[in-house]
């Protein structure tokens, strides 16, 4: 049985990673096409674009997608990031690869399951939406900078019912 799931595991990966080859050459033939024609004479920079697949705490995949804004007028890019849930500490920590920009040109802000970034400066600009895994408190967040790579700290919201518990004097 175990062979069976190994199997169907690998069977799935090969499969995917021929539908992204198959759409890569696609890709490349279209791309060919759209710079011989004249619609377009130049690219500014190199273009970045990928996604990644995680498994959430229930064992569902999960596709986030980074890199640059394709059909953006200006060239804005979702930075990658990965985020997980400590629970031996009780925090959900936020990691992104911020390569190019300064702490001093980001701003985040976050909700009880939303966390908001953004950074800009003359050659970079990043925004990004997080749907957070788990519910936060917002209040409890904080963050370092090093080498490109943003971390953002949560302690996890106590109650998750929804309901707070009331003293009664």
């Amino acid at each position: 049985m175990e062979d069976d799931s190994k199997k169907k595991y690998e069977d799935f990966f090969e499969e995917l990673e021929d539908m992204i080859d198959n759409a890569l050459e696609d890709m490349e033939k279209s791309m060919k096409m759209l710079l011989r024609s004249d619609d377009i004479k130049e690219f500014n920079r190199p273009k970045f674009y990928g996604f990644s697949i995680q498994m959430n705490e229930d064992g569902m995949p999960k596709i986030n997608r980074f890199g640059d804004h394709l059909l953006a007028s200006k060239d804005i890019r979702t930075p990658f990031y990965d985020q997980y849930v400590d629970k031996g500490r009780n925090e959900l920590i936020v990691i992104f690869e911020l390569p190019g920009v300064e702490k001093e040109e980001m701003q985040l802000k976050s909700s009880i399951n939303k966390l908001v970034l953004y950074a800009k400066n003359e050659n970079r600009s990043y925004n990004a939406e997080v749907t957070l895994n788990s519910e936060v408190d917002p209040s409890s967040a904080s963050s370092t900078f090093k080498n490109g790579i943003l971390t953002v700290n949560f302690k996890l919201k106590e109650s998750k019912d929804g309901f707070t518990n009331i003293s009664i004097i």
